[in-house]
């Protein structure tokens, strides 16, 4: 049906919804003697509508349109092209990559798509942007202030931030003061979403004087649609680096080592080893 003409039409709700369950009909439908109709799965529990109606017969006609309905996805404003069947649109629009986050910048209220919104962070607030390879390595400098650094799948294109702050009772006080280091994938609902594509990352800092001390944290990447902001040290899970291994280059932020792998695969990979 999708290579003829298309229409859009418009009709009225109830005409795309099961009588019983009241959610939008599922092929195969079923029709009661009194003409109302039910998804087959809802037979036993009669809308009201259907009480004293003796049978149900399969509803061929209207499975027909059940199946060509489509509904555009609301996210089309962030670049979402998909056109999902009805019945199908709810599921989608959970799991869509395209639905809107947030710019955590005070003062800057964009919203876009993640991948659009990276193009946003880079050009407006000049955070630094890393190209990305799931199971590699990969060193940047450690970020500072309320800074991002935006990490980039090249596989899939999925937008990953990192961030630090300072941690515990040493900031703002004469001494150095620890930092915390956190990642997040940018994705507005992917941590509601079963079968959503799950990742592990690890993050580690070393002493560039070669004394072998390094800090290092395996974890969950979360899902995050930046709306609260991202700090380092509100998360569940982040990287604590200690003073020590952050003065090892006076003016220069640390090296930060990244590697994310996605879950599927990285409990079968080996412990990582932080490389000499």
């Amino acid at each position: 049906m999708e290579d003829e003409p298309q229409v859009k039409l418009r009709f009225g709700l109830s005409l795309f919804h099961c009588r019983a369950c009241l959610r939008p009909l599922r092929p195969p439908t079923a029709k009661c003697s009194a003409g109302h109709v039910v998804c087959d799965a809802c037979r036993g529990s009669h809308a009201p509508e259907c009480a004293g109606a003796a049978a149900f017969v399969p509803s061929l006609d209207v499975d027909v349109y059940v199946r060509g309905a489509r509904l555009a996805c609301p996210n089309a404003e962030f670049g979402c092209e998909s056109c999902c069947v009805y019945y199908q649109a709810r599921d989608h629009e959970r799991a869509c990559q395209w639905a809107p986050c947030y710019c955590p910048e005070p003062g800057c209220n964009a919203s876009d798509s993640p991948a659009r919104l990276a193009a946003h962070f880079a050009a407006t607030h000049a955070w630094p942007v890393t190209d990305v390879s799931y199971a590699k390595v990969h060193r940047i400098a450690l970020p500072r202030g309320s800074a991002l650094h935006l990490l980039v799948s090249r596989e899939d294109s999925q937008v990953f931030v990192v961030s630090s702050s300072a941690l515990g009772a040493g900031a703002g006080a004469a001494a150095a003061a620890a930092a915390a280091a956190a990642l997040a994938c940018v994705r507005a609902n992917g941590d509601a979403v079963a079968g959503a594509p799950r990742f592990r990352c690890t993050l580690w800092v070393q002493d560039a004087r070669g004394g072998g001390n390094v800090a290092r944290v395996t974890f969950e990447v979360p899902s995050s649609d930046l709306s609260r902001g991202f700090v380092a040290a509100e998360q569940g899970m982040f990287l604590a680096v200690p003073p020590e291994l952050l003065r090892d280059a006076p003016g220069e932020a640390p090296d930060l080592m990244v590697r994310i792998d996605k879950a599927a695969s990285a409990a079968a990979n080996s412990p990582i080893t932080p490389p000499a």
